[in-house]
C-alpha cells in the first residue's frame, strides 16, 4: 500500500560533513557540499581587481579561475610548499583558493557543536568544534563578499 507524503517520517541529521583544510597553519572548515575538488597548485598570472582578494587566474584545461587569497584576508601567510589548491564552489563559479600542502580531510560534526555568528560576515558564518578546537566555518559561495 502507498503512504502519503505526510504520512513519512522525515530524517533528521545530527552530524553534517565538512572539508577542514589549512591556510597559514590556520585550520578552517567548509560543508563539503561547497567544495567542488582539491589539485595541485597551478601556475598562476596576476591580474588587476577590483574584487576584494582576487588579484590573479590560473587555467584548469580551458576554464579560467579566478584565484581568491583566503590568506591575505586572515593575514596569514603560506609556508608550505608546493600549496594545494581548493576548488571552491562559488556563486559565480569555481574559484581556486591556495591553501596549505596538508592533505584536507572530510570531518563530520556533530550540528550541536555549530556555533552561527551573527551574519555581519558572509565568509565566516560560524565556529564549530573538531578535537576540542574552535574552527571557524566558511561560506565558499561567498568568497570575496564584503561583510554588510
Amino acid at each position: 500500500m502507498l503512504q502519503s507524503q505526510a504520512s513519512r517520517k522525515k530524517t533528521v541529521f545530527s552530524k553534517q560533513w565538512v572539508t577542514v583544510f589549512s591556510v597559514g597553519g590556520r585550520r578552517f572548515a567548509a560543508g563539503i557540499e561547497e567544495v567542488s575538488g582539491i589539485i595541485q597548485w597551478p601556475s598562476v598570472v596576476p591580474v588587476p581587481s577590483q574584487t576584494p582578494f582576487v588579484n590573479a587566474v590560473a587555467w584548469r584545461g580551458k576554464e579560467v579561475l579566478p584565484i581568491f587569497d583566503l590568506a591575505g584576508q586572515f593575514d596569514l601567510t603560506i609556508e608550505s610548499d608546493p600549496p594545494l589548491c581548493l576548488l571552491a564552489k562559488h556563486e559565480d563559479g569555481l574559484m581556486a583558493v591556495r591553501i596549505d600542502s596538508d592533505v584536507p580531510i572530510l570531518q563530520s560534526v556533530d550540528r550541536a557543536s555549530i556555533q552561527l555568528s551573527d551574519g555581519a560576515d558572509p565568509v565566516v558564518v560560524g565556529t564549530c568544534t573538531i578535537d576540542d578546537q574552535p574552527i571557524d566555518l566558511l561560506c565558499l559561495t561567498k568568497l570575496g563578499k564584503s561583510p554588510a
